[in-house]
């Protein structure tokens, strides 16, 4: 099963852990304490962070101001330690445009995030550098304008106009290598502490979600008397806090157990899914009206909406002789899934040698497929958490990985061996658990029908349950894998579902 969703949680903590205060760092005197915060999800304990800062003179920008954080997050999965911790140091003007900035990520397993990028006024974009295997990898995130610093909390009070209530503005992450538009709502609040009625405290709240994508919960960030006091956002249906704290307390989550993100992940099942005679198996979900019409009927899902807020899912099997949707596409939009690209590419000589020596010389197409899924389940290894996203070309070197590395390799293979291929996410069913897991496969285009291909799973691997929700081609998508499972976040917590067992459902 895949564990790439924690990607995505890491991803939505950088839209959450914000501040920037003056401090002690590293023997340099600055202007105030060290500031600790307390991370809790569900009110369980999950980590922590140190966040300190100062001003410095920089003879190209002039007065600029560096931040450092280090946030330390415990996760587990079915027992395996995910736990990561990572440094994050920015350097930004002082309305918050962010000028260079550097990216250490470590997770449980050794694995490393090692990024960093600069701003370039004259190409209008961030000239990033991976360190990748031991070699260094450079490209360019371009950008419609400088977009501001990830610790919003140095400039946002500053920057939002006055008597504004609606703000936009560009941020920058570097967690994802990508920028996106934020809309920011700004909500004040008095609180009175004993019985004065000038007594107590000004609360300022903004919250903000991307503007791109407004269906999302917001964040929010929480300002007490003009102090920074903290964060809030909804993630896989439960409440992530960060609270400013003294450092025992926020550090007192280490003698706790670390953060089982598995059930979290998961939506539960009421009922045997099996699949029937005519080898199809019927849902009925419940989902919450923001997701509703995001399950889109595919070759082997179809999918009914009622008008009573039930949702009906009929999932097909693959492996049997079932009628599918044929794909009717024009050969230029076909190109978009067997073009080479950052992630899928497929056109890396190293790619495309494996792809020869796996498919050998039959010419059936679906033999091919088989023959090259099975050479990456074979020679794979299971990594508990990829701690970044790889291009296809770094995946055949070192063969480890959890679906989103097995996606990305096999795609490249099918695509070196010009059968169109795309990654899928949605949810493969965990018979174990009685649930459906967030996973991520691939499907390849054989005779005009979109089939799938899992590598990760052992064989007959098609056979197995699942419900799609969304693709891509990673052909323009800067981020790779983390916005394509960014998908799957709002289902856990919110969805119910159930098996049908009345064929008047079709």
């Amino acid at each position: 099963m895949s564990v790439s969703i924690v990607r995505c949680v890491l991803q939505r903590l950088s839209l959450v852990l914000f501040v920037c205060e003056l401090c002690r760092w590293e023997g340099v005197l600055l202007l105030a304490d060290d500031r600790w915060y307390r991370i809790e999800f569900d009110g369980q304990a999950a980590g922590h962070e140190l966040l300190v800062s100062e001003d410095f003179d920089d003879p190209e920008h002039g007065r600029l101001r560096r931040s450092k954080r280090e946030t330390v997050l415990r996760l587990k999965r079915l027992g395996a330690d995910l736990s990561v911790r990572a440094k994050l140091t920015t350097e930004e003007l002082q309305d918050g445009r962010l000028v260079r900035w550097n990216l250490e990520r470590v997770a449980a397993d050794g694995g490393r995030v090692q990024r960093s990028g600069v701003w370039g006024d004259s190409i209008g974009a961030y000239v990033v550098r991976d360190e990748i295997a031991g070699a260094a990898v450079e490209s360019v995130v371009k950008c419609p304008q400088q977009p501001r610093s990830p610790l919003m909390a140095g400039w946002l009070q500053a920057e939002f106009p006055r008597g504004a209530r609606v703000w936009k503005t560009s941020v920058f992450f570097p967690e994802s290598s990508d920028s996106a538009e934020l809309q920011f709502v700004a909500r004040s609040k008095v609180q009175r502490t004993g019985e004065s009625e000038t007594s107590g405290s000004v609360e300022l709240r903004y919250e903000f979600r991307p503007v791109e994508f407004p269906e999302v919960e917001p964040s929010t960030l929480i300002f007490r008397n003009g102090a920074f006091e903290g964060s809030d956002q909804l993630v896989l249906g439960a409440l992530l806090s960060i609270r400013l704290s003294e450092p025992a307390r926020a550090l007192g989550y280490e003698n706790t157990e670390a953060l089982d993100l598995q059930l979290r992940t998961m939506i539960p099942v009421t009922g045997s899914v099996e699949w029937g005679v005519d080898r199809m198996i019927r849902l009925s979900m419940q989902l919450p009206p923001e997701l509703r019409g995001v399950l889109q009927s595919s070759e082997f899902q179809r999918v009914h909406e009622g008008a009573d807020g039930e949702t009906r899912v009929i999932l097909l099997d693959p492996a049997a002789k079932v009628t599918a949707a044929r794909v009717r596409m024009k050969p230029v939009e076909m190109s978009e899934y067997l073009d080479s690209g950052k992630w899928i590419d497929c056109a890396n000589s190293e790619i495309v040698r494996a792809a020869v020596l796996a498919a050998g010389n039959t010419s059936d197409q679906q033999e091919k497929c088989d023959r090259l899924e099975e050479y990456v389940c074979r020679r794979m290894q299971f990594s508990a958490l990829s701690t970044m996203q790889q291009p296809a070309s770094v995946v055949l070197k070192s063969w480890r990985g959890d679906c989103t590395e097995h996606a990305v390799l096999l795609a490249a293979l099918l695509r070196a061996e010009k059968i169109p291929s795309r990654v899928v996410v949605g949810f493969v069913f965990v018979p174990r658990a009685s649930a459906f897991a967030p996973h991520m496969w691939v499907e390849a285009c054989l005779e005009g029908t979109w089939r799938p291909l899992d590598s990760t799973l052992s064989q007959e691997s098609s056979a197995v349950p699942r419900i799609r929700v969304s693709h891509s081609s990673l052909a323009a998508d800067a981020t790779g894998c983390v916005r394509v499972f960014a998908d799957l976040m709002d289902f856990p917590g919110k969805t119910q579902v159930s098996v049908e067992s009345d064929r008047s459902a079709e």
